[in-house]
This record gives structure tokens, sequence and C-alpha cells, in this order.
């Protein structure tokens, strides 16, 4: 993947980020997760923004846009861990974790280095 690519893919992320939380009227700002010289940039949001998130199935956009080809980690609890390949969609992925309390980070990743363009991660 080009740089250029790359940062497109991070803003893209970004604003992601963003529209959750213009959309639900807080002050705070989704913590950014960068660095281009290991192939990945995202954003990690709080319980709150995870909330949000959920709440306006924003993980529907996950699978919109990458469908299946997309990295999840889980935690142990989670109703769709196997250990391995999972079901889940991105919205599923979301409202488990909002009714858990948790938090979700999300990151565009160069498919160069890493078997996916997108890792998700979940915790609780």
């Amino acid at each position: 993947m080009k740089f250029s690519r790359l940062a497109a893919a991070a803003t893209v992320a970004t604003g992601a980020g963003a529209a959750v939380l213009l959309s639900g009227g807080t002050a705070a700002a989704a913590t950014p997760s960068v660095d281009l010289d290991k192939g990945y940039a995202g954003v990690l949001l709080d319980r709150n923004e995870t909330a949000i998130a959920s709440q306006i199935d924003a993980g529907v956009l996950i699978n919109l846009a990458v469908g299946d080809n997309w990295i999840v980690n889980l935690p142990d609890d989670s109703i769709w861990n196997t250990g391995g390949w999972t079901p889940v969609t991105g919205d599923q992925l979301f409202d488990e974790a909002a009714a858990n309390n948790g938090v979700v980070g999300v990151w565009v990743t160069d498919p160069a280095r890493y078997r996916a363009p997108l890792y998700v991660q979940s915790l609780w």
C-alpha cells in the first residue's frame, strides 16, 4: 500500500471516530492510534464512544467496507470468541462491547504487512 493510500485510510478512520462523537453531542474525542512506520492508523473509542457507536450501528460500516476481510480480537468471555475464525459482524462486536461497558479500537492496516485491511479489538 502506498503511503498516500495509508494516510487517506487513516483520515477515513479518524473521520469515522469524529462522526461518532458529533452524533452523540459529546465534547470528548476518539484517541488517535497511528504508526505509519508500522503500517496502521486508527482510533480508540472510550466506553461512551463505544456505546454511541453501538446505538448508531456504526459497526455496520465495517462489513459494508470490507465484508469478512478483517481481523478481530475479542475478549475470552465474548460470546463470539471461538479461538479462531468468528462469524461476528461489526454491529455485533460494537453491541457486545457496549453491553459489557467495554471499549473498541479500529485500525486501518497496510495489507502488504498484515493479513487484512482492517483490525478491530474489543476489551472489557
